[in-house]
């Protein structure tokens, strides 16, 4: 019996990873498609430097993911999707006043607490 509800308990992580990281794995495929739109976009926030920071930005998503998903060093990915989550939550969601970045921001950080979760049990 301990077999069944441990492989049970493998098998709903494993598939809460995969949740987790499905935002990300589809926000990697839009911003490579549409580069050069979204790196007008930040700069036209005034980053600079914008088609560098989105490149890091698609790099930390998409390894972040890899690893939280495979499970494989699920730890670290989980980090290096917290350091692309954090600052673009700060820099673009940080209008509670607009409904619509209160729930990009909420959104946000229950992402964040899910991350938090997989680095806290994962190595």
């Amino acid at each position: 019996m301990t077999t069944s509800s441990g492989s049970r308990s493998s098998l709903l992580d494993g598939i809460a990873r995969v949740l987790l990281c499905l935002v990300f794995l589809h926000a990697v495929i839009g911003k490579l498609t549409g580069f050069a739109g979204v790196a007008g976009m930040i700069a036209g926030r005034g980053i600079p430097l914008a088609p560098v920071l989105l490149a890091a930005a698609v790099a930390l998503m998409a390894v972040g993911s890899v690893l939280v998903i495979s499970g494989i060093r699920a730890r670290l990915g989980a980090i290096l999707l917290l350091l692309f989550l954090v600052p673009t939550t700060l820099l673009f969601h940080s209008d509670v006043a607009d409904p619509q970045e209160r729930i990009a921001l909420l959104k946000n950080l229950s992402i964040m607490g899910g991350l938090l979760l997989v680095a806290e049990r994962r190595p």
